[in-house]
């Protein structure tokens, strides 16, 4: 059965990704694609397993390619993983690549709802990728007026906010956590260190 081979290809991607075997992981979900172009999975795994080889274009594509597929999925959670792994894509490129435009364009053009955005959101910043926080607060307009998001730790963004470098860009940090407490952050969640707690002073 071609789906079943398709399966087995991916789980062997997966094995491959988590022995740190990223080229060989691209070549296992490539393969299971070709049984199963429709099997989401594989793109997912194909897609990490780009950015672990620092190849963003691909990645991106591989990940709005999955996320095409699911948009008439009732799976919230498989929704929120792939637009996430889009802009854990591109988090650290000074230049995004070119299949991001288009995959921006279709995120927002398909007025996902706010449970699904607060995963995303979530997910970003469980794994520090703040500079796609930045990105969606540029465009937070298009996002759900009802969106919150109350698992948000703050703490990391503080503790890596000097990589961000200083004025402009310490001001758009400023208002990204500014953002996140007005849509459900805790500012506790800064941390309870007095100069934390003065933030917290500042900030309330």
């Amino acid at each position: 059965c071609k789906q079943d081979i398709a399966v087995l290809n991916c789980n062997k991607s997966t094995a491959l990704y988590h022995l740190g075997k990223w080229n060989e992981a691209v070549f296992s979900a490539y393969e299971s694609l070709q049984w199963d172009p429709q099997y989401v999975k594989a793109y997912y795994r194909a897609g990490y397993s780009h950015i672990m080889l620092s190849n963003s274009n691909e990645a991106v594509s591989m990940f709005h390619k999955g996320l095409v597929l699911l948009n008439s999925s009732s799976d919230r959670t498989q929704i929120a993983d792939f637009i996430a792994g889009i802009f854990t894509s591109i988090n650290d490129e000074r230049n995004f690549p070119s299949t991001f435009p288009p995959a921006y364009d279709y995120i927002f053009s398909a007025r996902f709802d706010a449970q699904i955005w607060q995963a995303v959101i979530e997910r970003l910043a469980q794994k520090g990728k703040w500079r796609s926080c930045l990105l969606l607060l540029s465009e937070k307009k298009e996002l759900p007026t009802n969106l919150r998001v109350n698992q948000v730790s703050l703490k990391n963004l503080f503790e890596t906010s000097e990589s961000y470098g200083r004025g402009e860009r310490m001001q758009e940090v400023a208002e990204l956590v500014k953002w996140l407490i007005s849509i459900g952050a805790k500012a506790e969640s800064i941390g309870v260190f007095p100069l934390h707690a003065v933030i917290r002073l500042c900030i309330k």
